[in-house]
């Protein structure tokens, strides 16, 4: 396979950076992929956009070719940024997977570069092990002590002595055993060098103490697990149309939006449904009902006031100073991949 395309970038050129993130509904087909963007400043990383969207693999899985499931997901996930959000396209894009760290040399982060031609760092959480960097090989990498930020130990084919990628120490934790065995694996994805792809990493870390996985990538994975939560409450006691909901309220409400919309209902009966509920009985600001309340009725008439409740008790701290559009502005099931809903 022939390596990634590698250009002279600076990761000082960078503005905008991109974390992709697929998680898997444990025992079913069903996934939640996330593209979260973050623009650099000076305090650190600042969230500036979220997607997620609602995916049934058919596919089963195979060791080696996680990318033919994952890949349309991503493409996906860059499309809808490009149609409503083109100004805010990232300089490079963090990918939870491999890129050539890869039995074949070119995993999901290599794919999705090539295929977009878009720059891609493979960030992997776990070590991967194959015919030329097996089990002995892997141990060794994974118990050489990392001491300080940044330090790195190689990752090396036993045969081809070809690099692969690092293993890289991301956290500042004071606990220094914890600090030292906690660790990403990065790897080159498409059209950036490994030693590029360490730096930016480091920048997209909270290097302070915080998670040792670099944020974009860190708040793609707690927004896929929030919606994940909140289908786990629901899911055993709601019609068929709830996951659309689930992902509507995550998609298209901000914070504030959220807490304003269930301030209101949370005033009306759990067993009402939205569509039965008399604006003119709401006592809130026209512009509260116009702009947020008779859009949502609009989206999911049939849902019961305790199931959207529910919905937009979801917690997510990490975008919390997020503003997102006027919710008219949307329509229900842009939060899909598809028409259909389970």
């Amino acid at each position: 396979m022939l390596a990634p395309l590698v250009e002279d970038w600076s990761p000082d050129k960078f503005f905008r950076v991109g974390g992709l993130d697929i998680g898997f509904e444990v025992g079913t087909n069903r996934a939640t992929a996330v593209l979260i963007v973050c623009e650099v400043q000076e305090a650190g990383l600042k969230l500036v956009y979220e997607d997620a969207i609602d995916l049934d693999m058919d596919l089963p899985y195979v060791s080696g070719f996680l990318f033919v499931r994952e890949l349309p997901a991503y493409q996906t996930l860059l499309q809808r940024l490009r149609r409503w959000s083109p100004q805010l396209e990232p300089e490079v894009f963090l990918v939870d997977g491999s890129g050539m760290f890869h039995p074949r040399e070119f995993g999901s982060a290599s794919h999705f570069g090539v295929v977009e031609n878009v720059r891609t760092i493979g960030v992997a959480k776990k070590l991967l092990v194959f015919d030329d960097f097996g089990q002995e090989e892997g141990r060794k990498v994974e118990e050489t002590e990392l001491p300080n930020l940044g330090d790195e130990v190689k990752i090396i084919g036993t045969q081809s002595k070809r690099i692969y990628g690092i293993a890289l120490r991301t956290s500042a934790c004071s606990r220094k055993k914890e600090a030292s065995t906690r660790r990403v694996y990065v790897s080159v994805g498409h059209r950036v060098s490994l030693e590029t792809s360490k730096q930016i990493i480091l920048k997209c870390c909270d290097v302070a103490g915080g998670s040792y996985i670099p944020e974009p990538i860190r708040m793609a994975d707690l927004t896929g697990r929030a919606i994940e939560r909140a289908w786990k409450h629901l899911q055993t006691s709601s019609p068929a149309g709830t996951r659309r909901l689930i992902m509507d309220v995550c998609n298209l409400l901000d914070d504030r939006q959220r807490k304003t919309l269930l301030g209101v209902l949370e005033e009306r009966a759990a067993s009402e449904m939205m569509a039965t509920i008399p604006p003119e009985e709401l006592k809130r600001k026209q512009a509260t009902i116009d702009e947020l309340f008779r859009p949502f009725c609009e989206m999911h008439p049939q849902s019961r006031v305790e199931e959207v409740c529910q919905a937009l008790k979801m917690e997510k701290p990490w975008a919390a100073s997020l503003a997102k559009a006027k919710l008219a502005c949307h329509t229900s099931g842009e939060a899909m991949t598809s028409g259909q809903a389970s």
